[in-house]
């Protein structure tokens, strides 16, 4: 959403255009439930040009080197259009507009962290763009892709003239100062810094602090910080101040092998090697792979706390039939009033956090003998596959961890680490909580099978198509195929304004087909076999919640003392359910 394919405006001139962001709402959000809209504070009037950066600043070879200017910026009914002019003197920026020629490269937008506001439904308040970057990958998930570089601006007190700004300016701090002039040459444009806060201000506040002017930042954002610093002519080194604070921040967050191989390094086939060529292709050949289809179909709050409460209705009050009122003694309440006492109900459904993760490690040899970009491809794939874990914990989990197994490990116990164990999901309310709701097809698929499946749950719920949602495994998918009510969306004419991944309509209600949903046994359950029966979940889709207590979050940490990375991914979230009646599945479906 946050980025379009680049066009060249002008070739001959090196001008660029197309839009930086592109205006959502609430049903076309990234993986992360966030969007921008009209309303959203970009900060416009902050700086008259921005720098264009290539890959975030994130590529080997160019690092954080601006290979032009934005110089305008104009919202419009689809989104905030930008026009930038190359700076063709450098040779590698040719290559540049080659790949915008080719129409490989999109706009990507940058803002500072302690400045961008997302509300609770994910709509983003505010971003004030710092930089736009042209790159052949652009993340969808914005805030997760680039927001890491962006902390080293603000707290580094980094100079804004080798980003090409505005007019030109002192240089940075201490032994980090470097000479106007000498960027004029370099970058041919004007710059200007972004404002430091005054380390007065804290004195006349009353409030003294002890500590570094870099303790805000994580080791990355240092490392990104350090990037910056050496693109200029003029570099000699940071401060000592600096290379004691990063080496004290990488120390802290040291980790140590502890297996053989545990490591991708340059020559370890399958984990590395394949990347090390003689001569290769820089584009790499990427999986096939299904849309992430579960999470969308939810609300999600923040959590400001975990666990967390939310609030639900609880039960009606009670109607009665009264006669008419005639004597004074019923103006009064009491006993003679012939409308009897009743009361409205309460209710909360708890939140608790749980968290998802992995790590791995690389070896520096790796990202400098690699022929594609290691860091940016590796951080996709993290962020891609914390998204698929989150499709299937919501869709699969069941935090059963007895011996005689669960859903997803029948008569079986399952492992300890197995990501299924943090929650209880879709499948888990109908087979497990409320088994009333669950349905043995015992063959094919039939629409009359289906329907009864759905109106397992209440009327109040079944009798609201819009509300609904089928999610099938692909095999069930291929099945439905042979049903002619089955409506596919080349036939589905106005209905077919769907959410990424739906497949089709069954009786008015979207199906989408998920690569997390398992063939299973003939119970529905996962078990040691054969798996071969399809599912087919029903869902009241505003009888859900997704809780947030930290969205994906990707970090990358360079250990010197070995010389390698370690990237991590994380995120903690929360499903709950209104009841036990807002699921249905029909299973052991022949595929």
């Amino acid at each position: 959403m946050d980025s379009k394919t680049v066009k060249m405006v002008d070739a001959a001139a090196g001008r660029i255009g197309g839009y930086l962001l592109v205006w959502g709402e609430r049903h076309q959000s990234d993986l992360q439930g966030e969007y921008f809209t009209p309303e959203t504070d970009v900060g416009l009037d902050w700086y008259e040009r921005r720098p264009v950066l290539y890959h975030h600043g994130l590529d080997g070879a160019l690092k954080a080197a601006v290979i032009g200017v934005i110089d305008t910026l104009k919202p419009d009914e689809t989104g905030l259009w930008a026009e930038a002019q190359l700076e063709l003197r450098k040779r590698y920026v040719r290559a540049v507009q080659r790949l915008v020629d080719q129409g490989v490269l999109s706009w990507s937008s940058g803002s500072l962290p302690h400045l961008a506001q997302v509300a609770g439904d994910g709509q983003i308040k505010r971003w004030p763009i710092v930089e736009g970057s042209l790159t052949p990958t652009p993340a969808e998930p914005r805030l997760t892709d680039v927001q890491t570089l962006k902390g080293a601006y603000k707290a580094l007190g980094l100079d804004m003239a080798r980003l090409g700004l505005g007019e030109k300016d002192a240089a940075c701090n201490g032994e980090d100062e470097m000479k106007g002039e000498a960027m004029t040459e370099e970058m041919g444009a004007p710059r200007k810094r972004l404002p430091l806060a005054d380390e007065r201000d804290a004195l006349k506040m009353g409030r003294i602090a002890v500590g570094s002017e870099f303790d805000t930042l994580d080791a990355m954002d240092m490392l990104h910080g350090y990037m910056l610093l050496s693109s200029a002519k003029s570099f000699h080194g940071v401060s000592e101040r600096y290379a004691n604070a990063l080496a004290d921040k990488v120390n802290r967050g040291k980790l140590k092998a502890t297996k053989a191989d545990e490591l991708a390094y340059s020559a370890q086939t399958g984990f590395g090697d394949e990347w090390v060529p003689d001569l290769w292709s820089q584009q790499i050949w990427r999986r096939a792979r299904q849309d992430n289809t579960i999470l969308p179909l939810f609300q999600s709050i923040e959590m400001p706390s975990n666990p967390f409460e939310l609030p639900i209705e609880g039960t009606d009050p009670t109607v009665y039939f009264v006669p008419e009122t005639q004597d004074e003694a019923h103006l009064t309440l009491g006993g003679g009033n012939p409308i009897p006492d009743s009361k409205v109900g309460s209710g909360k459904v708890t939140l608790n956090a749980r968290k998802l993760a992995l790590r791995v490690g690389f070896s520096s040899e790796l990202v400098e003998d690699a022929v594609i970009p290691v860091l940016n491809i590796y951080r996709e794939q993290a962020v891609r596959a914390i998204a698929d874990a989150i499709d299937n914990v919501l869709l699969n989990g069941d935090s059963t961890s007895a011996a005689t197994g669960n859903i997803n490990s029948d008569h079986a116990k399952p492992a300890g680490t197995a990501k299924y164990l943090a929650l209880n999901g879709l499948r888990h309310s109908p087979l497990v909580d409320k088994s009333a709701n669950a349905v043995s097809m015992g063959g094919a698929p039939t629409l009359a099978k289906m329907r009864e499946t759905r109106f397992k749950m209440p009327g109040r719920y079944a009798a609201r198509p819009s509300d609904l949602a089928w999610v099938v495994d692909s095999g069930t998918y291929a099945a439905l195929l042979g049903i002619s009510e089955f409506l596919t969306m080349d036939k589905a004419g106005p209905l077919a304004t769907a959410q990424t991944g739906q497949i089709g309509f069954v009786d008015g209600i979207p199906v989408f087909a998920s690569a997390e949903m398992p063939l299973t046994e003939a119970d529905g359950k996962v078990g040691k076999g054969p798996n071969e029966k399809g599912q087919a979940l029903c869902v009241y889709r505003p009888g859900w919640y997704v809780g947030y207590r930290r969205k994906i979050a990707v970090s990358v940490e360079y250990l010197s003392y070995y010389d390698s990375y370690q990237l991590t991914a994380t995120v903690r979230l929360a499903f709950v359910r209104f009841d036990a009646d807002v699921a249905s599945c029909l299973y052991n479906i022949k595929v």
